[in-house]
């Protein structure tokens, strides 16, 4: 009896860890949706236990809980966070772009806009102005991105020659540092994330990729039922924050303006000027 007792607690255990909800206590009606993101992508999604969890984690966990639904966050190495939710042992990751899991259950409203850019040492003069300009510029850039069509054909046909690709924890930071040892001539990252980083002093902008890229809260596939029926409710949940401010009020927390959110005018936000 003690024995089948252990199994069955442990039977449970497992069933509660392996769920996507990480918990399966919940008010009927309403589900615990759990996110995960990069710590290092702040202030897109910072750390799960300090005082910001990043403007989009804030904007879905503010559009879900006005559903009532509730939100539990954690922190993974985005390569690994795609895997987990593709599983199904996370509800979703954010912000994605579509075509870095295109599998994945998306809702009609993105959280995010994302451009690109190379940066430089001070002292290098290349820049860039197209794929022609970097054909002799050696850079690193991180694993499981999309840069848009063009630069992600590039990317395949040059990675370990012209191309690093770096995944894992940390990787701003990272890329930052092959730099500045001049293993390569050139990162290619996150504009904002870059110059919101503390870790940028000696690197300048050498040019952005054209075209700009929405981020959503991607679902998991494995679920697309629940997937969907969360989708639905974050939708829902962002027409209200949008029309009662609350999504103002984020943006504001963090000194962004609207620019950082798809379909965002100042007409939501005529405060939010920084």
């Amino acid at each position: 009896m003690i024995i089948v007792a252990a199994k069955s607690l442990i039977g449970a255990f497992l069933a509660l860890t392996v769920s996507p909800a990480w918990s399966e206590i919940q008010a009927e009606g309403s589900l615990t949706v759990s996110i995960a993101a990069p710590a290092y992508w702040c202030p897109y999604a910072c750390g799960a236990h300090g005082l910001r969890s990043g403007f989009t984690v804030d904007i879905a966990r503010a559009a879900l809980e006005s559903e009532g639904h509730k939100v539990v966050y954690k922190n993974l190495p985005y390569d690994r966070a795609l895997v987990e939710a593709k599983s199904g042992r996370i509800d979703a990751i954010m912000p994605t772009f579509k075509g870095e899991a295109p599998s994945f259950v998306f809702p009609s409203y993105a959280v995010s806009l994302t451009e690109y850019c190379f940066y430089v040492p001070e002292d290098e003069p290349r820049r860039y102005s197209g794929l022609d300009s970097i054909e002799n510029m050696r850079f690193v850039a991180t694993s499981g991105y999309s840069y848009g069509e063009d630069m992600d054909a590039y990317i395949s046909n040059n990675q370990g020659g012209r191309v690093i690709l770096i995944g894992g924890a940390d990787v701003s930071n990272r890329l930052r540092e092959i730099v500045r040892r001049g293993r390569v001539d050139a990162l290619l990252d996150d504009r904002l994330l870059f110059e919101s980083s503390q870790n940028s002093v000696g690197l300048v902008n050498a040019g952005c990729l054209d075209g700009r890229h929405a981020g959503y809260l991607a679902l998991s596939p494995e679920d697309p039922d629940r997937s969907n029926a969360i989708a639905e409710a974050f939708d829902r949940g962002i027409r209200t924050i949008r029309e009662d401010g609350q999504i103002c009020e984020i943006l504001k927390k963090y000194r962004l303006g609207v620019e950082v959110v798809l379909d965002l005018s100042r007409e939501y936000c005529p405060s939010n000027l920084f």
